[in-house]
């Protein structure tokens, strides 16, 4: 696979073979942690384990809900002496960071739950109260710690009251056989809302009322009670595999600093694989340097985060603030996240990296995403490659993936954006590029994008980066699919860049286009923009019909006219400012370096 300079990505993997397997069995009857760790005396915690790993060992962790932080005392020495946690086949290993609560539960007093002066009567919701024992939480109670960190306050002055209260929730979180309850900001908020909890200050009190009334009293719960489940302590380990694994129920904080339920600490080449990660508070791993203000991202990154399902965390699904250059993320599913509903803090996305350089990212699925932009490459983002992957069922501010102030190449190609929506009168874009230059869109399909399929604007066109502003130069946008888009392509200006080789919907041609400068914006169909501006010379439209199943990721498509002449990408690290010809019909290369056949016969209906 090679990146949008030419080279080839660096792959690695675990080429270690193991010296001594540990094994830890939480419901072996001989199970402790004072065992010597072997399959008929196992150590009963997963921490036990990791105290004792060196490079070249690995723990087979065996069925069982293991409730600690794991914690990793070291890392290894390369990829052929790393060191490996591992679920043991055919059987659920769950890391959880709750514990069970079986509370004594008596009616709500002290309070005015209806938020007037009236006492409870026949008839009205039935809310609960009980104490969380103080014993509970070592060090860190999150019905105590509020959403936000200080910095959050300082990005804007107009935070809507809704805005307001979700920063000031609780991090901390309880699940009734697994369902989550809601917190509300106000006690009075449980007259009018089920399946939900309030915090009494000190954090040691809860209020709550169950779905349909129903009596606590009996009831099972789980409480968050640990920030992350699996995390060192210390920075910058490096060359530890975690394969299998199910970690959920983290009461993180709201980024930054990232600190998620599944976080390297800052460290480098690790192997995150066939892990679900679920039920974080904020965000559900980590892989860079935590905060963009720290002094050590060139020791974090070129991790490999392949086949794990990601899934319904408050702010963010993978996280890289700095430091998560040269990492490969592939075939992972990340799905309904931004459950907290602040995406205006700007960290809100299935994934999120910061200042990557030569990151890839391939086949991955980013569906059910709300108040949450799919992928954001945020900032001097350099030989980046988006390629293979689906965005779809995504409402958000931004849209399905956003590259944001970038000036070197990246490359976007050979993804699907499907059912891209507004929140309001704002985002639902399929790629945003914002104020940044050599950007390549190409052999994307785009299908059902409320708002602009490609974007390449100066939204924020006096930010300074890398000491100059973005410019909107030399960006490609060729060979894609464009179906039922009412609005196709905005460009800021005309000039240095390339469209060209696309199909469009021909029942969406009716002011689809548009050219930001220089003022006043020029509103154009395709004829226009192919006689005033010479874009999409080749380019084509014709009927398309097309559907998109998200769950299942099956696209038909039908196509009934005239096909574009595709136009060759070439080598990726071309300049813009050449504009190709004609091409002989190509199958699409792994490299990208070939054009791409990218339309199906006319009449032709397939799925993929």
């Amino acid at each position: 696979m090679k990146m949008p300079d030419g080279t080839p990505f660096e792959f690695w993997d675990d080429t270690t073979q193991y010296t001594r397997v540990y094994h830890v069995a939480c419901r072996h009857p001989a199970a402790c942690d004072q065992n010597t760790g072997t399959e008929d005396r196992p150590f009963a915690t997963i921490n036990r384990a990791a105290s004792v790993l060196q490079p070249g060992e690995k723990a087979i962790v065996h069925e069982g809900v293991y409730r600690e932080w794991v914690c990793p005392a070291r890392g290894g020495d390369g990829p052929d002496r790393m060191i490996a946690y591992e679920a043991a086949p055919g059987g659920s290993v769950c890391v959880r960071g709750s514990e069970v609560w079986s509370a004594d539960f008596r009616p709500s007093e002290g309070w005015w739950i209806k938020g007037g002066h009236e006492k409870p009567g026949p008839g009205d919701p039935q809310v609960w109260m009980a104490g969380l024992p103080a014993g509970m939480f070592l060090g860190y109670n999150p019905f105590l710690a509020a959403n936000v960190p200080a910095e959050i306050w300082t990005f804007t002055r107009e935070w809507r009251p809704e805005e307001m209260q979700q920063f000031l929730l609780k991090r901390g979180a309880l699940f009734v056989d697994g369902r989550p309850l809601e917190q509300v900001f106000r006690v009075s908020d449980l007259a009018r809302r089920e399946g939900a909890f309030w915090v009494e200050d000190p954090g040691l009190r809860i209020h709550l009322r169950l779905w349909g009334d129903a009596d606590p009293r009996g009831v099972q719960f789980e409480v968050t009670v640990r920030e992350q489940v699996f995390a060192p302590k210390e920075h910058h380990l490096g060359y530890i595999r975690v394969s299998g694994f199910h970690f959920e129920h983290a009461a993180d904080g709201v980024p930054v600093p990232q600190r998620a339920a599944v976080s390297t600490t800052r460290g480098h080449h690790w192997i995150i694989e066939n892990n679900t990660i679920r039920r974080a508070n904020a965000v559900g791993l980590d892989v860079g340097a935590q905060d963009w203000k720290s002094d050590d991202a060139d020791r974090s990154g070129a991790h490999v985060i392949r086949g794990n399902t990601i899934s319904d965390c408050g702010i963010c699904g993978l996280a890289g603030a700095t430091g998560a250059d040269h990492t490969l993320v592939e075939d992972n599913t990340i799905e309904r996240i931004g459950g907290l509903n602040v995406e205006r803090i700007w960290e809100c996305a299935g994934l999120k990296f910061h200042v990557c350089t030569g990151g890839l990212f391939r086949g991955n699925v980013f569906r059910h995403i709300e108040n949450a932009c799919g992928m954001w490459l945020d900032v001097s983002n350099r030989n980046c490659r988006v390629t293979g992957n689906v965005f779809a069922d995504i409402e958000s501010l931004q849209g399905g993936f956003y590259l944001e102030c970038s000036h070197d190449l990246n490359v976007i190609d050979g993804n699907v954006f499907w059912d891209i929506r507004r929140v309001g009168d704002r985002g639902g874009l399929g790629v945003k590029v914002d104020s940044g230059e050599n950007a390549v869109v190409a052999h994307n399909f785009f299908g059902k994008v409320e708002d602009f399929a490609v974007s390449l604007n100066l939204n924020q066109a006096d930010r300074v980066i890398d000491g100059r502003v973005g410019l909107c130069r030399r960006h490609r946008v060729l060979n894609n699919v464009f179906a039922r888009c009412p609005r196709r392509i905005l460009l800021a200006r005309a000039d240095d860049n390339v469209s060209d080789g696309n199909l469009f919907d021909v029942r969406n041609d009716s002011v689809s286009m548009r050219i930001q400068y220089p003022a006043p914006e020029a509103v154009l169909n395709l004829s226009a923009w192919q006689r005033y501006y010479g874009l999409d010379a080749h380019s084509s439209q014709a009927a398309v019909e097309a559907d998109f199943d998200p769950e299942n990721l099956s696209l038909r498509c039908r196509i009934d006219g005239d096909l574009p002449t595709c136009q060759p990408v070439e080598a990726m690290h071309g300049d813009a400012r050449t504009r190709p010809g004609p091409c002989e019909e190509a199958a699409w290369t792994a490299d990208g370096s070939q054009c791409c056949r990218a339309f199906p016969a006319r009449g032709a209906e397939g799925e993929r």
